[in-house]
């Protein structure tokens, strides 16, 4: 697959099938993450691989605590992240990286998700970072330290629907040439 057919392609999927994900194809996954850059190749992430149901519905139902409803847009429940087979939470070190250890472990979760959708699994993106009490009880559940910081919690598995594409904004709209003033 080209790389950019695969950003083109790669949706938010909030439910999710049973079917597992073999160990290669989750190695893969989490090799991407591994080579997603980092400032000085500081690599300040950890992930951590969350195949047990109770743990996955309990991460699912923090989730849910940060999430507003909005008409016409999509609510998210805890069943989505609950049944993904797979839940990477992707955790960084700030004594690692002090200044860009968010940013970095942003572009690990975008590497997992970018080669999940690569291999045929789907995902979204549960954005812990900077949530409060939601990150500090996320990080209770998986038992990450308090030094550490959550980014994201990464479900994956294979879709239980198809999403409907996405319009983007013409480059003609979000490109400025040299400045903006």
């Amino acid at each position: 697959m080209d790389l950019l057919e695969v950003m083109r392609g790669r949706r938010s999927v909030l439910r999710f099938r049973p079917d597992p994900i073999p160990n290669e194809h989750l190695e893969k996954i989490l090799e991407a993450g591994r080579w997603a850059p980092s400032y000085a190749n500081t690599q300040p992430w950890k992930f951590i691989v969350v195949r047990n149901p109770e743990r996955k519905k309990a991460l699912g139902a923090q989730v849910e605590r940060i999430l507003v409803f909005r008409p016409g847009r999509v609510a998210l429940s805890s069943p989505g992240l609950g049944e993904a087979p797979v839940v990477i939470a992707v955790v960084v070190d700030p004594a690692r990286d002090p200044l860009h250890h968010l940013e970095a472990g942003a572009a690990a979760a975008q590497n997992m998700a970018l080669m999940a959708h690569a291999l045929g699994y789907a995902s979204f993106w549960a954005g812990v970072a900077g949530r409060g009490d939601v990150e500090r009880q996320i990080k209770k559940l998986l038992g990450v330290p308090r030094s550490m910081r959550m980014v994201a919690l990464l479900p994956l598995g294979k879709p239980a629907y198809e999403p409907e594409p996405k319009e983007r904004l013409p480059l003609s709209e979000i490109v400025v040439q040299e400045s903006m003033g």
